[in-house]
């Protein structure tokens, strides 16, 4: 019976993103369904987990310490488990010189202690060695767990790619199969001296992917069907973020496994039962419930870190939430910004909730700018909320992701707590939302939807895409958004503006925008009809769908 190993750098003790609300779910539910043993392996996150006490006082010693070598020196590791109250077990490895990202618990946490897995401002090269160490540590783990035969590694993104090398080198292991699922296309440069801190093999290749890629057993596999026909055929994949890699997707093959769904639905029964007999009443009703709670948590919500005002004075049309980590190469904020200069003063009310990425505070000043110029329409959470983020989720009229790309993306976070979406057409995206049939449903987002939803589909929320240009123009304005050359002379609006793609995507995403105001404000039934559409397309989002796909790749293995 051979025993699976979910194997994480980031986890749901230490979370930052989509990668821990997958690792939150799914290993817990593949244990279910899976008569051999199934772990997950991660680094022990001490200062992040400490936020946690609750938490931490329920992870134990297993006894196990152990040297690990890593370049010139040894380093002692000790083995932390945890198990939950299914009898689900998470293994921490622990050592003092690492995994030490700084983590302030407050609310909102310092700027200089983030709470970000990835991240120690102190130490930018940190994230490579940590990764690079953990790499080496989790065999040596694995023996002395005594996990040794017949083993299906489940490798999660670049970070923790090398096991597929250092778990076959290990002689005490017999039977290691690594199977390696991209969360993003995210890849990273090591240099000889970093590779070696690591092994004494040379092995071919200039980043962690390409010199694992021969490791790797089976198809690579990533976390929706259409992000993984976008890493060999998008512009900005193929080009840009992944060329290096299109060789191994071929050779590979690449397979997207959709992931399900992260939140549990959140809206009164009754509510819904009425909705879905064409009684919309109790369901505008308990949305106009949540609105008065989310204005009250604005209004108690007070932190000199956070920007801007909203008036809710005499007010009663639609409130936009933007969230996730600002990536300035990922989620668009700079876009959703520029969109609502081109929108009229007062038809809305505009929350972001940017979780601060590699640029920090200064990165998102652009945010500050646009919270100024229109005052009481525009607040700015730019830290990650540990209170209130759910009453804003449920309270908003509508969720915006503005992505560059989006591997799965957000949009059933906002249909479980009855709030429609508008979003780029794009990655897990265009498989979440159903368009409604308005001005942004341009001829290219038809034609992406239609890849995945009839045209007789009832409609969850807007997708938009930016016009066609010619090849040319399309891949060097691509390049030059996500070549970030603004930083850090200026702001990424201020850059950014002068080029065609990025125009093209302001213009149809200020056009979305609008088209949900229009509808929030003039059908407040069909409105209500895309809020029970979100209801059912959670039902296309099942763990037990993914776990079988999962099960496919197992058995080829």
């Amino acid at each position: 019976m051979k025993t699976r190993v979910f194997v994480t750098f980031e986890n749901e003790f230490a979370p930052l993103g989509g990668l821990a609300a997958v690792m939150r779910v799914l290993p817990k539910r593949m244990a279910e369904q899976w008569h051999g043993p199934c772990v997950t392996i991660t680094p022990f996150f001490r200062e992040i987990m400490k936020c946690r006490p609750e938490i931490l006082e329920l992870i134990c010693s297993t006894g196990i310490t152990v040297p690990v070598t890593f370049g010139k020196d040894t380093h002692a590791i000790e083995v932390w488990h945890h198990k939950d109250a299914q009898g689900f077990t998470t293994y921490f490895i622990d050592s003092p010189e690492f995994f030490n990202a700084p983590c302030d618990c407050g609310d909102p946490p310092d700027v200089n202690a983030p709470c970000n897995p990835y991240s120690n401002p102190e130490d930018p090269s940190q994230l490579l060695r940590d990764a690079l160490f953990f790499c080496v540590a989790v065999p040596r783990a694995l023996v002395e767990l005594q996990f040794t035969n017949d083993l299906v590694l489940c490798l999660q993104d670049w970070e923790t790619a090398c096991v597929a090398i250092t778990a076959k080198q290990e002689h005490r292991l017999a039977s290691v199969s690594c199977v390696l699922t991209l969360h993003n296309s995210y890849d990273r440069s090591v240099s000889a001296r970093d590779w070696r801190t690591m092994m004494t093999q040379r092995v071919s290749g200039r980043t962690v992917l390409t010199k694992v890629a021969a490791f790797l057993d089976g198809p690579i596999c990533t976390v929706s069907r259409h992000f993984a026909r976008e890493l060999g055929q998008d512009t900005v994949q193929r080009k840009i973020f992944a060329p290096h890699l299109q060789n191994i997707f071929r050779k590979h093959t690449l397979r997207g496994i959709d992931n399900g769904m992260f939140s549990t639905l959140d809206f009164p029964r009754e509510a819904r039962d009425h909705a879905v007999q064409g009684r919309y009443r109790p369901l505008l009703l308990e949305k106009g419930t949540r609105r008065r709670e989310m204005v009250k948590q604005l209004t108690e919500y007070v932190t000199p870190r956070a920007w801007g005002s909203l008036d809710f004075t005499g007010f009663d049309g639609p409130v936009f939430l933007f969230f996730g980590r600002d990536d300035p190469r990922q989620k668009g904020f700079d876009v959703a910004a520029a969109a609502i200069q081109r929108v009229p003063v007062g038809r809305a009310r505009y929350i972001f909730t940017p979780i601060p990425g590699d640029e920090g505070i200064e990165g998102l000043v652009f945010l500050k700018r646009l919270a100024e110029e229109r005052a009481g329409e525009v607040k700015v959470f730019p830290f990650r909320m540990a209170q209130g983020y759910r009453t804003l989720q449920r309270g908003v009229s509508f969720v915006v992701l503005c992505s560059f790309y989006e591997p799965f993306g957000g949009a059933t976070e906002g249909y479980a707590v009855g709030t429609p979406v508008v979003a780029r057409a794009t990655g897990g995206l265009v498989q979440q939302v159903v368009p409604y049939p308005a001005k942004s449903l341009t001829g290219i987002v038809r034609k992406l939807s239609g890849r995945y939803h009839s045209v007789s589909a009832s409609p969850t929320g807007f997708l938009y895409h930016e016009a066609k240009l010619n090849v040319k123009t399309t891949e060097h304005g691509w390049r030059a958004i996500l070549e970030c050359g603004y930083w850090p002379r200026q702001d990424r609006v201020v850059e950014r503006s002068s080029i065609p793609v990025f125009q093209s995507m302001v213009e149809h995403a200020a056009t979305a925008l609008q088209d949900a105001m229009e509808l929030y404000e003039t059908d407040q039934t069909e409105y209500a009809r895309m809020i029970v559409n979100g209801f059912h397309m959670l039902d296309n989002f099942s763990w037990d769908t993914t776990i079988r796909q999962y099960q496919e790749v197992f058995t080829t293995l």
